[in-house]
């Protein structure tokens, strides 16, 4: 990618900026009601009764008649009647954000039924960055001001067209907060894509983040040639699930398969963590629980890795430093995710390029909506 793009990117997100609005999304007095009745559909809930604007209720596809929360009722989105208000003086802020639904055809949708606004979650949290929080990549967009040599820096990395492109989509559509330039999902199975190099066989797999064994379902599923798999997880819930699958696979498991209830880490150290969200388990100050991490060059020492995957909600950074001895050594192939935080799009990247002394190729993918599941896939 030219620097001139990324120039250009940034020239606009500045004059975004100092053009941003003032004024608040529900100055002009409608009747508020929330699309999505889900966690971020509540966080949406208490963010605007907190600011004293009433919400008259909920829209939800999978609504049951009279169903409500807090008192306010779940409405399915073709039926506000009961309301008393027509849709043109009703206002839907969107409560969803996660990998799963893509956006522009609710957006669509609701402009359809005659809404008089509809505002996006990505909009919303434009607007209200500091109470809604980081959530996974998403960020106040000032945050990027000041970050152009850094961005450029890793956008002089990838080695297809595709890559390159997506880099830069990715960047305006964080940037614009526009659900049109919202990538795609990859149509190829995550990790282990036919548009991609093959990964070096026979495989000596290390799955960090491994929950309840689906990349590794995903992976026998290839039919490649595995010879050992260590998989860490560190939620005991997902972990039990985990060693479940594998006792039930065993015939197709390879002869080495090692499983730690371990988070994986820069270091070998005790941490406190949220448990019991699934694949949303992570390590917070303010977790329910505290786990063991370790750090891959302590844990494995004579593994000899091949293949490294990492999906660990954040931790991708730190943990690929606490391998940086197996990188160096052994060259494995990289699969990291890159979207629980904005600076790893570019991060992440620059440090596999310095763990692994240069060379290699760099491609991204993603396999989510709503820039979830955005993956850097290096191959030595």
């Amino acid at each position: 990618m030219h620097s001139a793009a990324i120039k250009t990117l940034f020239e606009e997100l500045r004059t975004s900026l100092e053009s941003r609005s003032a004024h608040g999304l529900f100055a002009d007095g409608r009747s508020v009601l929330i699309y999505g009745a889900g966690n971020i559909g509540k966080d949406v809930f208490r963010l605007l009764t907190s600011r004293g604007i009433a919400v008259s209720g909920f829209l939800d596809r999978q609504a049951k008649p009279h169903s409500t929360w807090m008192g306010v009722p779940i409405l399915l989105p073709d039926d506000t009647a009961t309301l008393g208000l027509p849709p043109r003086q009703l206002h839907v802020t969107i409560g969803i954000f996660n990998p799963h639904v893509e956006m522009p055809p609710i957006l669509a949708l609701l402009k359809t039924l005659g809404f008089g606004r509809v505002t996006s979650f990505l909009e919303l949290h434009d607007h209200c960055a500091k109470d809604l929080g980081d959530r996974f990549w998403l960020t106040d967009r000032s945050y990027y001001r000041d970050l152009e040599p850094q961005v450029s820096a890793g956008a002089e990395l990838w080695s297809d067209d595709i890559s390159r492109e997506l880099y830069a989509r990715v960047l305006r559509f964080r940037f614009s907060k526009d659900h049109g330039f919202a990538p795609t999902p990859n149509a190829e199975v995550q990790y282990f894509g036919r548009d991609l190099p093959p990964w070096p066989t026979p495989l000596r797999f290390v799955d960090c983040g491994a929950f309840d064994g689906d990349t590794l379902k995903q992976l026998l599923a290839t039919k490649a040639s595995v010879e050992a798999v260590a998989a860490f997880e560190p939620d005991p819930v997902n972990f039990v699930k985990l060693a479940n699958y594998v006792h039930n696979s065993v015939s197709e498991m390879p002869e080495t398969a090692c499983l730690f209830p371990c988070g994986v880490d820069a270091s070998t150290s005790q941490v406190r963590f949220s448990s019991g969200q699934g694949t949303g388990s992570h390590a917070s100050s303010a977790g329910d629980t505290v786990i063991q991490c370790v750090a891959l060059d302590e844990a494995l020492p004579t593994f000899r890795p091949n293949l490294i995957k990492m999906d660990i909600e954040g931790a991708e950074y730190a943990a690929l430093w606490g391998a940086r001895q197996l990188i160096a050594e052994h060259r494995p192939g990289l699969a990291i995710c890159l979207y629980h935080r904005p600076e790893h799009l570019w991060q992440i990247p620059l440090l596999v390029r310095q763990l692994t002394g240069g060379g290699g190729s760099y491609f991204l993918r993603p396999h989510g909506w709503n820039g979830f599941e955005l993956v850097l896939y290096w191959m030595p």
